[in-house]
């Protein structure tokens, strides 16, 4: 028996003991990328079951793998709205320091003005940098990373 034989037989067997609805996950999420055996199993398979209980099933399964894809863009939206958020709140509040730390300085030369100062610099920067440096390693192991 040749390999490309023994490959199909053995898809044929598995696929033959799947279920509809996993025989439509399949088609639904990796029918484009399945090996010719596995393809030509898959539709041999397919071509023994009722066709409109699998019509129904690729199209409920679609229909979820969609679902799933725009929660999945929901969610990920949010978390960047929130992030961008986040750091807006940090930069006006390192203004804020900063402003009154200078305010504190005109009223006389004190430490306190100073150190606001200083610490307003210090917050920005350090959240800055670390925003720069989980950006750099995000595009350095995944180059479609905004």
């Amino acid at each position: 028996m040749k390999l490309e034989e023994a490959q199909t037989a053995y898809f044929l067997d598995r696929y033959s003991r799947m279920t509809d609805e996993e025989l439509s996950y399949l088609l639904v999420t990796r029918g484009d990328s399945l090996s010719e055996e596995a393809g030509n199993a898959l539709r041999i398979v397919l071509s023994g079951r009722n066709p409109s209980g699998i019509r129904d099933e690729i199209r409920a399964t679609a229909a979820d793998v969609g679902a799933q894809v725009e929660r999945a863009k929901e969610e990920a939206r949010k978390k960047a709205e929130s992030e961008r958020a986040t750091r807006t709140g940090v930069r006006f509040a390192c203004i804020g320091l900063f402003v009154i730390g200078l305010f504190v300085l005109m009223l006389g030369p004190t430490e306190g003005g100073t150190a606001l100062c200083v610490a307003a610099l210090a917050i920005f920067l350090y959240f800055e940098i670390h925003r720069l440096i989980r950006r750099f390693f995000a595009a350095l192991f995944n180059p479609d990373s905004r």
